[in-house]
């Protein structure tokens, strides 16, 4: 079964894995969409935590002639949110929230203890 994440599909068969930041714009999600990335993480940490932005920006990355050519709903360049919180603050509802919104993985800002790294995979 081929990996969902582009991002690590790319790293195993030994190739680079083009990554960009985004905040959380349709017309930034439609032009990534079409890019030959392989990831893009939203930018939450320093835009407007808005959710509802997250889940259009998820549709617009969505090629509906590549999910029919492929018979995948993984979008073609792999979504990833950088949360507002920092590791040490126990704010895991984010990580629930972007998670269950449909991304594929959560960047924690300055998680620097094994503690923060530890409340991070809680959530």
């Amino acid at each position: 079964m081929p990996r969902l994440n582009g991002a690590i599909r790319a790293l195993e068969q030994d190739q680079p894995a083009f990554v960009t930041f985004s905040p959380t714009e349709i017309g930034n999600a439609q032009a990534v969409g079409d890019a030959g990335y392989e990831a893009i993480v939203f930018e939450m940490e320093h835009n407007p935590y808005d959710i509802r932005a997250l889940r259009d920006c998820l549709q617009y990355l969505l090629n509906r002639r590549q999910i029919v050519q492929q018979a995948s709903l993984a979008p073609a360049v792999t979504p990833f949110v950088r949360i507002p919180p920092n590791g040490g603050e126990l704010n895991q509802w984010i990580a629930k929230q972007v998670l269950d919104s449909g991304v594929y993985g959560v960047v924690w800002p300055h998680v620097s203890t094994v503690e923060d790294a530890r409340n991070a995979v809680a959530a």
